[in-house]
């Protein structure tokens, strides 16, 4: 059978235009893509803001305003006096810049206590993104809110030139925080009977429990796992297409011929398809790991595991160029076997996430896709990167190896026998 493994090796390597496309395409096309969406899908730059408030309130105005709606009220003496000394406690405004100039939102915001007019010049100048403006009889308004249960009149307003991702992220946060400061009174009152203190929200990132020792799996490698499958499943089809050369001159003929055992042949093409689908994620990974870095600061570990499940994909991508060969081969129309090959790889790839991730399409889609040579390599790959554990490669490796097996059997099935070809 070496002979045939050293056949196929020597009729690809003739052909050196098909080894610039098969071998350096792939890595030209990640470096080109993670230049051309760096920044798109990751977060690279973190949020900024500049924003100024302006206060148009007067507290000490807008807390005699409260106590003359509340004594205006049909209300006890003694209800009365709770609902004044529970405002007495609360200054609204005084919440607002607490929060703005919390130690989280300080990471992302900065913010200046300017005039409206100030403000306003500054923010056409752009040296200001945004102004928060309290408007004026805000005290009375949210006191009367919190306190009484009226409906609001007004609330915090947020002004910028032009609407953009930092707006509306800060447009956000602080009417969440208005609403969750609301919630807070509403449930922590009863009656009259407000609160002792209300607890403002807390910014921060959110870990989902059990997740927090994950690494994000970025668009670059992403990219390079996508493109690695892609060509790789071309790479079967291009080795088993081979075979109509060899058929329009009598090879295959030739070999019976010797006595030679045929399937021989098959394993020829599927042994190559193997190794140059080996070279091929061999050569890219190392051309853009050492170009981008696409996977820093990974362990030996997590080389090892990558490579075993590209290797047990190289096996599927083996399985599948023997399926193409006997195809090419059982099928008097070459261009017929050529369409089916190309269909059952465009369909891996739109399916397996090779062209697009999987998130993007609709659900059954991507419960389809995952089961797909290249998506489920993809999916294995994408916990492997995040969490590193053994015990998440070993399905996804029997998985591909049973496709093998799967593909070849069916190849041997239909494969001509002596007499037959």
């Amino acid at each position: 059978m070496g002979a045939f493994i050293y056949k196929d090796l020597l009729v690809f390597w003739r052909n050196r235009k098909e080894i610039l496309m098969a071998l350096l395409l792939p890595i030209l096309i990640i470096v080109i893509l993670n230049f051309a969406f760096s920044g798109l899908f990751m977060d690279e730059k973190a949020i900024h803001i500049d924003v100024a408030v302006v206060q148009e309130d007067d507290l000490k105005k807008g807390k005699e305003q409260f106590a003359a709606a509340v004594e205006a009220k049909d209300l006890s003496s003694q209800e009365k006096n709770a609902v004044l000394a529970e405002a007495a406690r609360i200054d609204p405004v005084q919440l607002i810049h607490d929060f703005l100039n919390s130690a989280d939102m300080k990471e992302w915001v900065t913010v200046k206590d300017l005039s409206e007019r100030e403000a306003a010049e500054q923010v056409k100048n752009g040296e200001l993104d945004a102004i928060i403006k309290i408007p004026e009889g805000f005290t009375d308004d949210s006191l009367s809110r919190l306190l009484l249960g009226e409906p609001s009149q007004g609330s915090v307003s947020i002004l910028a030139e032009e609407e953009s991702r930092e707006v509306s992220t800060l447009q956000e946060v602080v009417h969440n925080f208005v609403n969750t400061l609301n919630m807070q009174f509403a449930l922590g009152s009863k009656g009259f009977q407000a609160s002792s203190e209300p607890v403002l929200p807390q910014g921060g990132k959110e870990v989902v429990e059990g997740d927090d020792g994950a690494d994000a799996y970025t668009i670059s490698q992403y990219f390079t796992i996508a493109i690695c499958t892609l060509f790789a499943l071309f790479m079967a089809q291009t080795v088993a297409l081979k075979t109509i050369t060899e058929k329009r001159e009598q090879v295959f003929n030739r070999i019976l011929l010797t006595n030679r055992h045929p399937l021989f042949f098959l394993f020829g093409k599927t042994v190559s398809a193997f190794i140059l689908a080996c070279m091929q994620f061999m050569m890219t990974l190392a051309a853009v790991q050492l170009l981008l870095n696409v996977f820093p600061d990974k362990t030996i570990t997590f080389w090892v595991g990558l490579v075993l499940v590209l290797m047990a994909f190289a096996l599927t991508v083996g399985g599948l160029s023997a399926l193409f060969t006997a195809l090419t081969l059982h099928l008097s129309d070459s261009n017929a076997a050529s369409g089916i090959s190309t269909l059952i790889i465009m369909g891996f790839g739109a399916l397996g996430g090779s062209f697009f991730p999987l998130e993007g399409l609709p659900e059954p889609i991507q419960k389809v896709g995952e089961w797909t040579p290249n998506g489920l390599t993809q999916t294995a790959l994408i916990e492997w990167v995040q969490y590193s554990h053994l015990n998440d490669l070993m399905f996804p490796i029997l998985f591909l190896a049973a496709v093998f097996i799967i593909s070849f059997a069916i190849s041997v099935s239909i494969f001509p026998k002596r007499g037959r070809s």
